[in-house]
This record gives structure tokens, sequence and C-alpha cells, in this order.
């Protein structure tokens, strides 16, 4: 036994030894250690790191020597939080859908910027790209193998994986025609080094499980997103997958849309539009209709037994769904645009209420989960993730989660389910020094989340200046025009801003043009101009179309006809098409107008004409109540695409809604000759003939 004492007393002398013989680069002295495995707080320690790497832990009074100290005064560190589920397209504020430019280098600068920003500030230290344009990977992938102190580490998953369909699909969506053109897929993406991928929610059954089955060989992760009524959450742990994407996708794993949606509907009296807010609203609303359905809710308890059982986890986007019903104070969306701080939903005091009930129920269910042992982990998939998370880890202690539970599921969870915890997610020697020195403690008030505080990223402390041209588009869209010259003119002379780039002001102005804010996207081009008279901007396919047809979509008719004029004015170079030229003339001007302008440009080569936006157009201007504008786009579209089934089905539809009946039915008789197919078509037109 004496040996025993001598030996341990030599291992612990020499430990000390090594400390205080040592030089190390930067030490945290007197912190307290909040250690992500077993959730304890570990008092009087001293983080010493050499390089980007925690070389040792030691007692606050064991001597050492670094060429900085951080006087910690006991504040709590935590290993820096991981963001499972981002989309840097979004982030970037790049039109996703319509990406189908390379990811130039120049770029991929400012969008690691916006990350650091966005992120890093916060203390996100690592994040996880779930689907980006394919064309992006080659960069992005040279992003995620060489991570700097600068930037936070980023790991993709290459595309969206959906099977092949008939119907456009975004650009970050991949699409596979059938099971082993799924599995060349697994293969092409593991030849190319990545570790994770993305199955969506369209992925038919067999192309899901042949290329989990693929995924395997490669020793690839597979995150899922599954909330179609396709595959379900049993059913892909069935097929050995544990990485889940969004909480609400338990929703689809324990009813069928098809049938409980209308009942739904019916029971809370709502109705969904188009848009995101409101989708993101019923989602929240269907973990009422659970509560109220006890046979449902039983299922989903044991779709929480099951998972847990198998070790699967889930990602949270908890902060998105809080702001359907004003539950957070921090508001994000799933799509930023149009940029708002709130969700564009209109319910009467009734479903205000119900709603507010529903999100309670959601945030009983998410503890039930994590009660029940299964894994939560943060992804917040929307923009400014950094503030969404820390708003999400308020949401868990307000739900009766405790804070230790909320940090472990802000770091080890994301890390261990990602299998990169073998440099992050945890406080130890060997692992990576990123890490979060809190000003105030959170475990003394959640709300300390939100405090100030020191991050460590790579052993390097984190110096980010503001950004004059992101604060600038703040300012503009919910200050005004003033406040955000103001704001501009200022923050360029002052020092803890960075210098103005060309890049960051563009895109700020592409991203106000594309959210249909005329004046602000004006002043901004000004301002651009004015700065970098040296510089154009130059406009990437749809963005000006897609601009004015937000607007329209909105019932700025005037801010339209005007936005479309300083578009022309400006980018004589970029796309026109005759849809929306002719639709212009029409709002303008008139009908007659509007029908010599498409005649005398339909053979123009500096026009596109698509079919589908002529029906896009003709269906808008039904949205905005003008029947007689919308029954001669149908009209010009069927003169120029006689030989399309569809063209006629839209004609058919307008001759409906003005009640001549007759012309209708000759219009959906011809839609359905020339497609027998045509279900739709023909039941309406039984139901034209009936009455």
């Amino acid at each position: 036994m004496k040996h025993l004492f001598q030996y341990v007393l030599l291992i612990l002398l020499l430990a000390s030894c090594n400390s205080s013989s040592q030089n190390y680069d930067l030490a945290l002295k007197d912190v307290t250690i909040f250690n992500s495995k077993t959730k304890a707080l570990e008092e009087n320690k001293t983080i010493l790191i050499k390089a980007d790497t925690i070389a040792s832990i030691v007692d606050s009074n064991q001597s050492y020597k670094a060429n900085k100290v951080i006087e910690g005064k006991n504040r709590l560190v935590t290993p820096g939080f991981i963001d499972t589920h981002t989309h840097i397209g979004v982030n970037y504020g790049a039109n996703i859908d319509y990406a189908n430019y390379d990811l130039k280098t120049v770029n991929l600068e400012m969008i690691r910027r916006l990350m650091s920003y966005q992120y890093l500030t916060e203390g996100v230290t690592t994040i996880i790209d779930m689907g980006q344009p394919e064309n992006w990977m080659d960069i992005s992938l040279n992003w995620q193998n060489n991570p700097t102190p600068n930037y936070p580490n980023m790991y993709i998953c290459g595309g969206s994986i959906v099977s092949d369909e008939d119907r456009w699909q975004p650009a970050h969506h991949i699409e596979v025609k059938n099971p082993e053109d799924g599995r060349q897929k697994v293969r092409d993406y593991a030849a190319k080094g990545l570790k994770h991928m993305k199955l969506y929610r369209k992925l038919k059954k067999p192309d899901y499980k042949a290329m989990v089955d693929e995924a395997k060989k490669h020793d690839i992760i597979i995150n899922t997103h599954v909330d179609n009524n396709v595959v379900t959450i049993s059913e892909a742990m069935d097929f050995g997958v544990l990485n889940f994407e969004h909480f609400f996708t338990t929703i689809p794993s324990v009813l069928n849309y098809d049938h409980h949606w209308k009942k739904m509907n019916k029971k809370y009296g709502i109705k969904m539009s188009g848009d995101i807010d409101e989708f993101t609203a019923h989602m929240v609303y269907f973990f009422k209709y659970i509560n109220d359905n006890p046979d449902i809710e039983d299922k989903l308890e044991k779709l929480f037994d099951r998972m847990a059982k198998e070790g699967a986890n889930i990602s949270t986007a908890i902060n998105v769904l809080a702001s359907a019903p004003q539950k957070t104070d921090f508001f994000t969306s799933f799509e930023y645009f149009p940029i708002r701080n709130a969700p564009n939903t209109s319910y009467n005091a009734n479903q205000k209420e119900i709603l507010n009930q529903a999100f309670e129920m959601m945030m009983s269910y998410v503890k039930m989960a994590h009660d029940k042992g299964v894994k939560l982990r943060i992804g917040t998939d929307c923009r400014f993730g950094g503030k969404s998370l820390l708003h999400e880890l308020i949401l868990f202690a307000k739900a009766g989660i405790s804070i230790e539970d909320a940090l472990q599921i802000a770091t080890i969870n994301g890390y261990e389910a990602m299998k990169i915890d073998d440099k992050f997610g945890s406080i130890e020697a060997g692992k990576k020094a990123d890490l979060v020195v809190f000003d105030k403690n959170p475990f003394d008030d959640y709300n300390n989340f939100l405090s100030g505080k020191t991050i460590i990223k790579d052993g390097q402390i984190l110096n980010l200046k503001k950004s004059v041209s992101h604060d600038l588009e703040k300012a503009m869209v919910f200050e005004g025009v003033a406040a955000g010259k103001k704001l501009f003119n200022r923050a360029i002379n002052d020092s803890n801003y960075e210098k103005v780039d060309d890049k960051e002001l563009e895109n700020v102005f592409l991203e106000l043009l594309a959210t249909g804010k005329t004046d602000e996207t004006i002043a901004t081009y000004n301002l651009f101009l004015e700065f970098f008279p040296n510089k154009s901007i130059k406009i990437e396919d749809n963005t000006l179309v897609n601009a004015v047809y937000a607007l329209l979509r909105e019932n700025e008719v005037d801010k339209a006809i005007s936005f479309s004029e300083f578009a022309g004015a400006q980018f004589p170079e970029a796309l026109k098409t005759l849809a929306q030229k002719t639709l212009i003339t029409m709002l303008k001007t008139n009908i007659n107008n509007g029908i010599e302008y498409f005649k005398a440009h339909n053979n123009d080569s500096k026009y596109r004409l698509d079919e589908a936006e002529m029906n896009g157009v003709g269906y808008l201007l039904i949205e905005l109540n003008r029947l007689e504008e919308s029954l001669t786009i149908f009209k010009l579209n069927v003169e120029s695409f006689p030989e399309s089934w569809n063209v006629y089905d839209s004609l058919g539809e307008a001759y409906t809604l003005l009640r001549e009946k007759k012309l209708a039915i000759e219009n959906y008789e011809k839609s359905i000759s020339l497609n027998p197919k045509n279900e739709v078509g023909i039941k309406v037109l039984n139901k034209l003939k009936q009455y």
C-alpha cells in the first residue's frame, strides 16, 4: 500500500512539474467548468491551451506559464455550442432555390464572415449544413477540411436527397431516379469525403432503404427529415437510422396528414395559406390536436419510448415554432424573406389562445421526450441561428428542463450525434479549444444565456468587429431609410466596425431587392454607387423578376410598377420576361396596351417567354381580384402554347370564375382531349355539366 501511495504521489508531482515547466499560449484562470458528459460543475479550475488544443486542466492554485492569461473570476466556461441544422445559403441570403451559380471564393469569404457574425459571436463554434447545391460542395468541403479561428467549423451533408418527381426542384434538392441511382449517389458523396448525408421528406421508401444500406458500407451518417407520410420515424429506425431532423416531424409519424389535417382545421376553425409562418403555426396546433386525442398521444409516447430505447436523437427548431405564437423574444422563421420581425399570420383572439395552449403542449412533449431519454440536439434551421440557439436554451428552461440539461443539449448531444465528439463537445485535454466564457452565469438566471461572452475558437480569443452592411440592413428594414443612412454614415468612421466590404453591401442590396423593400433597395443601391463608384452590381438570373412578383403578391401594385421601371433603367442587361412586362404594362395602363406589348415582343430574343410563368401571372391576377386581366393572360398563353393541356385547363378555370359556363366547358374539354389523365379537370368538367 505504501508503494502504491508513493506511485500516485509521483504521478501527481510529474503532472505538476509538467504544467509548470511548459509554456502555454493561453490560460483561462480560475473558472468554473461545465462538464458536458456528467453535467457537473467543476470549480476553481484553470484551462491551459497550446495552439488550438486544450493541453491540460489544473486546479487554480497550481503554477504554470502562459503567454496570455484571462482572469476567469470563477466565470462559467462551456464547450462551444453546435447548431446541427443550418443552411449556409439561407444564412448568406442567396436565393438557394435558384442558386445555379458556382460558389466563388470571394462569395465564400463573405459567407464565412457572415457565419461568424451570426454564430461565433453567440458561442456557436460548429455548424452542420443540412443541404446545399451540389456545385457548392467542393469549395464548402475545403472550408470543412481547413477550419480557422475566425470562422465556425462547418460540416456538410451535400444536397437534400429526394426521389425523382415530375416537378421543379430547388437547387439544393437532389433527385435520385431509383434505388440503384440512390446507392450511386451515396458512393459519389463518399468518394468526395463526405461523412454526413441528409435524406429528405419526399424520398420514396425503396430509394430511402437502399441509400441507408449503402451509407452503412461507407460509414456515412444519415440525417433524415421525414414528415410527409412517406417514411415514418419508426420505419427509418427499422432501417437503422437514428438521426432525425425537427421535433415537429414526430407528428406525421403518429398520424396521417391527409386524414387529420382537415379535421384539425375544422376543430380549431383555422385554415392554412401557402405562407411559411402559417405552416409553422399549424405544426404547433397539431400538438394540441394530439393532446386532444388520447389514442394519438399514446402513439407519440410509445414513439418516444422506442426512440429512447434505440438511442435515437432529434434536432429542435424550437425557436422557429415559438415564433408563430410569439412565445419567444427573438423572431425567426424557416424562410427569412420577406424580412420581418413578426409572423405573417392572421388569427382571431380564440385561435390565438388555442395556439398559445398548443405551444405549451408542444413544450411539454419536448420535455417528455427528453425525460424519457430521447437525445435532443439544437438545430435552428433559420437565419441568425446563433441568437436562435440561445433563445432555445431559454425556452428549454421555461419548460422545466434544467440548465445543465439544456447545456448538454447544446453541446455534447449534437457533437455525439454527428460523431465529431472526438474533437469537440467537452472540455478535456486533447480536445479542440473551442470555448464559451459567460460574463453572467445562466445557472443563476436563465436569461444570462444572453449575457456577454468571451469566445475562444481554436485556442484564440475572438475579436470580431461589427459589419456596417448588415447593421445597415437591419436599420433600413426596421427603422426606415433615413435611419439606415444615418447609421451607415456613422459606422464608416467607427473603429468598432469593419471596413465596408463591397460584396457585403451588394448582398444587402440583393436581399432588400428580393424581399420587395423598394425604397430601401434604391437607397442602398445609391450608397453602393457613392461608396464604390468604380464597381458595379451584377444581377443573377430571376432576382429582379422575383422582386417585382414579391411586391405584387403583397398587392403593392404601384411599388411593383415603380420598381420595375427602376430595374429596367439601372440594369438593362438583366433578364426580361415577357409575362412580367406584359403584366406591368396592363397594370400601368390597360389591358389592350398589355396585349399590344405582348404581340410586339412575342418573337423578341431579348425576352423570355415561359408557359409556366404566364400561368403563374394569370393566377396572381386572380389573387389580386383582376379577373379580366387574368383571362387575357390565359388567352395569350393558349395562343402561344396551343398544344399544352394545362393552358386550356387554366383558361377554363378563369371562365368558371367569370361564370362563362359554356366557354369554361369548351376549354376543359380541350384540356382533357390533350391529357386524358387530367383527373382534376375531369372532376371540374363533370361538375360544370351537372349544374
